[in-house]
């Protein structure tokens, strides 16, 4: 017995990927270059917040992508103390 999706998809339904939110820091570093230290420092300067930009799951840091992004663009709008 076939899959649902398989038999739509071999219909010649087109499955759309979806990107994720969330991924482990690790994977935030590969995409973005920020190394998890720096997560884990806007983590504990309170920058970025748990639930928010950041999760832990079974021990492991997860960011969320659109958040973090979301936060650098703000950053970048406001004028630099000097």
């Amino acid at each position: 017995m076939k899959h649902k999706v398989t038999e739509q998809a071999s219909a010649g339904t087109t499955v759309q990927a979806v990107e994720p939110v969330w991924v482990r820091a690790e994977k935030y570093f590969e995409l973005t270059g920020t190394p998890v230290e720096t997560v884990r420092h806007y983590r504990k300067k309170g920058w970025w917040l748990a639930g928010k930009h950041i999760a832990t799951v079974a021990n492991r840091l997860h960011v969320n992508i659109k958040e973090a992004d979301a936060w650098i663009a703000r950053q970048a709008t406001q004028p630099h103390r000097g």
